[in-house]
């Protein structure tokens, strides 16, 4: 399997915020979300969703959800520390 990418957390995140607002109905839509570091072949990182997604849109939350798995299979994150 080829290596991917490696961006800045904060690319990531925001990437994955943009994506997810461009879903109709989803312009305001602000998750509260933090990404940590794992050891997996499969990517480098995981996102930990803050609070309670019942109150998400449903179309905002798919998006979410999509955009997270667009940019795990595409980046992995460099972190700060080796």
């Amino acid at each position: 399997m080829p290596k991917k990418p490696k961006r800045p957390e904060a690319d990531i995140r925001a990437m994955i915020v943009k994506d997810s607002k461009m879903r109709l109905g989803c312009s305001d839509f602000a998750p509260e979300f933090t990404i940590y570091e794992v050891r997996n072949p499969a990517g480098n990182w995981e996102v930990r969703i803050a609070g309670d997604t019942e109150g998400w849109p449903p179309n905002c939350s798919q998006a979410f959800r999509e955009a997270v798995d667009q940019a795990r299979r595409k980046f992995d994150i460099v972190w700060p520390w080796p």
